[in-house]
């Protein structure tokens, strides 16, 4: 099942199973349900059908399915699923290990090993190292913008520096 990504402005680019043109529809029906939506989508295709409207004449059926099972994801960049060990590093000082699950250029989530007292925009540094081959230090100040159980998601304070960390992280998700 392939992900499509809504813009802001409730569009997504839906590709064609048959000869790869794009098409970009209003997705703002979908996105009424919070968080990814799965829909089955009919490529309508002219010239998918023009082509299938001669290979009738010619008994052929290798044309395939204009049907697909799309999710629309609501992001605003890539995330990387990711398996990297780290540090959540509180207001206080206080470390607790950590397991990050997806990377984004603008965020990341992870898992807990056990509850820690956060609450919904609450200031922490996480660190880690990326699995490059320079096996990067990525540390980070992040505002948590969910808690479920033990996942977080948090949102990095700097998204649009020029640093080193933030490069790093681009190129990463680049790779």
């Amino acid at each position: 099942m392939k992900s499509i990504y809504v813009n802001s402005e409730n569009k997504a680019t839906i590709v064609c199973p048959g000869c790869g043109r794009e098409k970009t529809i209003d997705a703002s029906k979908f996105m009424k349900v919070d968080g990814p939506v799965k829909i089955k989508y009919k490529f309508k295709c002219d010239y998918c059908a023009r082509k299938s409207k001669k290979s009738k004449d010619q008994t052929s059926t290798d044309m395939p399915d204009p049907t697909s099972i799309v999710i629309l994801e609501r992001r605003k960049s890539y995330r990387k699923k990711v398996d990297f060990p780290g540090f959540l590093i509180d207001q206080r000082g206080k470390k607790e290990m950590i397991v990050i699950n997806d990377l984004s250029r603008t965020g990341l989530k992870f898992s807990l090993k056990s509850p820690w007292p956060l609450n919904i925009d609450d200031k922490i540094t996480i660190q880690f190292h990326l699995d490059n081959n320079p096996r990067t230090l990525i540390k980070k100040e992040t505002l948590v913008k969910k808690i479920d159980k033990l996942m977080i998601s948090v949102e990095f304070s700097s998204i649009r520096s020029y640093s080193e960390t933030d490069k790093a992280i681009g190129f990463y998700l680049m790779g």
